[in-house]
């Protein structure tokens, strides 16, 4: 326990006293024998002191945790390069089912492991040499530039890259190639198309001219019927509506055949509607695919 005195006019004393839990005991604040007063403050220190305890305790304690755990992460991570190497001799010895689920195995094990994600990359890439499925391992993908790092990267990009930029420039000359083909087609067969779509047309309005003729000398007769007590308009009546009932039927007809035509025409005008433009379409995606590989590999 501190004191220090405090001089007084009256050349009394005050002695002012730090308290903490062990002296709380030892009396409270007031006047002494000597005429002296006492006066208790809490002793801050102490309960400082305490605290700092308490937080070095807590550190130590989240310290020891935090070890704890980058030692069970390092175990977790070589576990999954021994799973990786064992995945490698199945690639290299042709089974790449095998070698597939081994590379999954360690990824799981570690996520953070590139090189098993890559390892999953390269079985359904077939090496990077076939893109059909490339899409079914599109999170492995990502997942393995994310983690991969620059030199490893680089280093791959010295492997890949130029067969990947040999079998682009592959891609571009056969999308032009088809391009042009299916611009060939679509031209050599739009004149008779647009030929077809004229006939088709002429033939659909020739049909509603006849269906309204006939439909508006119907309606037109059809008042007059009673009017005499002879059948002189109920034949004529009647045949104008049988006749709109078969211009109808040719109406329908020939109203689906200008519909195809039309349709026709607009396909034909469009770019990549042809066989060839499908294929060239396909190596566009395949060209467009293979170039944004190189840049991540290059970036």
């Amino acid at each position: 326990m501190e004191e220090r005195d405090l001089e007084m006019d009256d050349d009394g004393k005050i002695k002012i006293r730090k308290r903490n839990e062990r002296n709380v005991l030892e009396g409270s604040s007031g006047e002494t024998e000597d005429g002296s007063i006492i006066i208790d403050i809490p002793d801050f220190g102490a309960a400082d002191e305490e605290d700092g305890e308490n937080i070095a305790a807590e550190k130590a304690a989240e310290e020891a945790q935090r070890a704890a755990w980058e030692e069970q992460l390092r175990a977790r991570k070589n576990k999954s390069l021994q799973i990786v190497e064992e995945a490698e001799k199945l690639y290299r010895a042709g089974e790449f089912d095998a070698a597939g689920e081994k590379f999954l195995d360690g990824a799981t094990t570690y996520n953070g492991n590139w090189r098993a994600w890559f390892g999953v990359v390269r079985v359904h890439t077939k090496d990077l040499t076939d893109f059909s499925d490339v899409y079914e391992c599109e999170q492995a993908y990502d997942k393995a530039f994310r983690y991969m790092p620059k030199t490893e990267r680089a280093e791959l990009s010295g492997k890949y890259v130029p067969a990947l930029a040999a079998r682009a420039e592959i891609c571009a000359k056969e999308r032009e190639r088809f391009t042009a083909a299916d611009v060939e087609e679509r031209e050599g067969a739009r004149e008779g198309i647009r030929r077809e779509c004229s006939s088709a047309q002429k033939l659909f309005f020739a049909a509603l001219a006849l269906l309204a003729a006939f439909l508006v000398a119907g309606c037109a007769l059809a008042p007059l019927v009673n009017t005499v007590p002879d059948e002189r308009f109920l034949i004529p009546c009647i045949v104008c509506f049988a006749l709109a009932v078969a211009a109808l039927g040719f109406f329908a007809v020939f109203a689906r055949r200008f519909v195809r035509a039309k349709g026709a025409l607009r396909k034909n005008l469009r770019a990549g509607t042809t066989e060839a433009g499908a294929r060239a379409r396909e190596f566009a995606e395949e060209e467009e695919l293979i170039r944004s590989i190189i840049e991540d590999f290059t970036k």
